[in-house]
């Protein structure tokens, strides 16, 4: 009866000796792992709740925990219970009991051995154990796979007769332990392997290695490996007061007793909550978290504080455009329309980036144009804006801006985006009435004349001509005495300068004969604009000829312009072999520019509605079968770029 007695104790003596594991295991726990503030204004982490008895509180829900941030207590988005792996380091303490043999000749350590395997090779694939080996010796193998460690193990084959037990294997399986686990949130435990020790300062020795295993929250299970005779002794009491002040247990083998379940130790450490929450933070800075649970049976317990760092920058708007330009018109079915121009609307498509690199919900897009707004959006899509054109009926230049608001109320107005809006009114007046109408007013008129000719000829008033008036017309047309005489002119002396303009005569009058014939066949032209932007009323000009020369020589050029903005050969005009035009600057003086850009060595293809400028003149180049049209976008280059 003496014997148990004293063994309680020594137990109890030992457990005195470390008040502050002894607290520790007698009250709950949260541990906070590194907080990821990668998904912001999302952050997550990995956090383990434990109860008084040092066991996982499984079970919690997200209602029952709160995310401190910065002092302020936040709800939780989600508070999942996840299944983790393991990270464990087999300690080998050696000695010569654990080389005694059973009938069979198999030793007490192989046999450990062959548990430890059996337990290592029905580890799943899915939750992959982070496996160590360690002996006095040091390191046998490190966070191994299961695969990897069972060979290890099985090569482990050290002389245990002459080895001298002591604590240096504990002492090498927490350093390798306590190294960073591989995921967040990984528990660590030890199985010390032991036979017992003769050594006066034992539990002085393990005082600091319980500390440390407290502070990291790592779990040490004893496998004492030694006669039956030793089970009560002081060395036994000890390692049995290792286990329980880190939350392991002890079990005792010396060569008969059935082996524990391994698993069975190893399950509640493979238990983890994963935490998210929406931060409430909307500056850059460094911060703090905390996260707080109700444990049930323990009341409320909250972790230890984390820092983590925020960068946070507004979102960064920006317009996508292909184009700087909007032309309105009537449209291809009613060109003489003055009530309607198209396109009505614009639609913009803009680009919102993060410069924070944490992408978040929008709350508010806004269109502005000329400062004013003159679109919002509110709900999704954000990222589609209409500009109302149906105000604007003459030409000018616009600024167009966007600003896009997020959750947290940041705001960043882009850079304005100059866009010019091109309106080309219909033609208007008597002739403009004649041509829209012109197919009822020619239908009407011969209708009209046909009644007036039946009308004439109905009331006898027309007589037709007699057979001997008409023989008397040709006889006269046949008489050279009733013909006609040509006079020839005498040509005047001529002189260089004389010679010169008749050429520019005959070269215009030749122009302007062929361009009214080519005009109706030209497949594009060149309609001539005033300063206002509006049309010319002069005819257009027909690009109808393979190549055009244009300038004011008339020798050299095909299409002479008198203008003293233009040099003698100015420019040229190309039709390529897919139909397209060419237009090509000739080294003039005043230039040659489309859209208000000077045109470059290699030339520009002109595309319909292109406005072109020959020094001070400007056209409209125009295809007389215009291309299907297009909604224009808008490129917006970074102002720093």
């Amino acid at each position: 009866m003496r014997k148990p007695f004293l063994i309680l104790l020594i137990v109890g003596i030992l457990l005195s000796i470390v008040p502050g594991a002894q607290a520790q295991q007698n009250s709950a726990s949260v541990i906070l792992y590194n907080a990821d503030a990668n998904t912001f204004p999302t952050v997550t982490a990995y956090v383990d709740v434990f109860d008084a008895q040092k066991i996982f509180a499984s079970g919690l829900q997200p209602e029952a925990v709160s995310a401190i941030e910065n002092g302020q207590p936040l709800p939780v988005d989600s508070f999942l219970e996840v299944a983790i792996p393991l990270q464990l380091v087999v300690a080998v303490n050696q000695g010569e009991a654990l080389d005694a043999r059973d009938a069979n000749s198999i030793t007490r350590f192989q046999r450990v051995s062959q548990v430890i395997t059996q337990w290592a090779e029905s580890r799943p694939a899915d939750l992959p154990d982070d496996l160590s080996l360690v002996s006095q010796a040091g390191p046998v193998i490190n966070h191994a796979s299961a695969a990897e460690f069972v060979v290890g193990l099985s090569g482990f084959q050290p002389d245990m007769r002459t080895a001298i037990p002591n604590l240096q294997s504990l002492v090498t399986a927490l350093d390798v332990v306590s190294a960073q686990t591989p995921r967040l949130g990984m528990k660590r435990a030890v199985l010390f392997i032991t036979p017992q020790m003769e050594n006066a300062d034992l539990a002085a020795s393990l005082e600091p290695l319980i500390q440390r295993a407290v502070e990291s929250n790592i779990r040490i299970f004893v496998w004492y490996v030694d006669a039956n005779t030793t089970f009560t002794n002081t060395s036994a009491a000890i390692f049995n007061n290792l286990a329980i002040q880190t939350g392991g247990s002890m079990f005792q083998y010396s060569g008969t007793e059935r082996f524990p379940d391994l698993e069975a130790y190893f399950s509640g450490l493979r238990r983890t909550y994963m935490l998210s929450y929406t931060s409430r933070l909307s500056t850059s800075g460094e911060y703090s978290l905390a996260i707080q649970a109700n444990v049930p049976s323990s009341g409320t317990v909250t972790s230890g504080e984390q820092r983590f760092a925020l960068d946070i920058q507004p979102p960064n708007p920006f317009l996508v455009t292909t184009a700087l330009q909007i032309t309105r018109q009537a449209p291809e079915e009613d060109p003489f329309n003055t009530e309607m121009l198209l396109p009505e609307t614009q639609e913009l498509e803009i680009i919102i980036e993060f410069p924070d690199g944490h992408p978040r919900q929008l709350t508010r897009t806004t269109l502005y144009v000329d400062g004013t707004i003159v679109d919002e959006n509110t709900s999704e899509p954000f990222d589609v804006l209409t500009w109302d054109l149906k105000a604007y009926s003459s030409s000018g230049e616009h600024q167009v801006m966007v600003e896009a608001v997020d959750v947290l109320g940041l705001s960043k107005t882009s850079m304005p985006v100059p866009i010019t809006v091109t309106v080309i009114k219909p033609p208007s007046g008597p002739l403009a009435l004649l041509a829209k109408y012109r197919t009822p007013i020619t239908f009407g008129a011969i209708i009209l004349a046909g009644l007036v000719l039946f009308l004439i000829l109905l009331s006898g008033r027309v007589r037709l001509p007699t057979l001997r008036k008409v023989r008397e017309e040709r006889r006269a047309q046949n008489d050279p005495l009733t013909q006609p005489i040509h006079v020839v002119a005498e040509e005047p002396i001529t002189t260089p300068d004389s010679k010169k303009k008749a050429a520019k005569r005959r070269t215009l009058s030749k122009k302007t004969a062929a361009d009214s014939k080519s005009n109706v066949d030209a497949a594009a032209s060149f309609i001539r604009l005033n300063p206002d932007g509006q049309f010319a009323a002069v005819p257009p000009i027909p690009l109808a000829e393979k190549e055009i020369v244009l300038g004011t020589d008339p020798v050299h050029c095909t299409l002479v312009m008198d203008d003293p903005s233009l040099s003698s050969v100015h420019a040229r005009i190309r039709q390529t072999d897919d139909g397209g035009y060419l237009l090509q600057d000739n080294n003039s003086i005043g230039g040659t520019w489309v859209n208000y850009e000077p045109v470059q060595r290699d030339g520009y293809r002109l595309k319909h509605g292109d406005m072109v400028n020959f020094g001070q003149l400007a056209y409209r180049f125009m295809l007389k079968t215009p291309p299907p049209k297009s909604s224009p976008k808008v490129i917006v280059q970074n102002a720093d770029e």
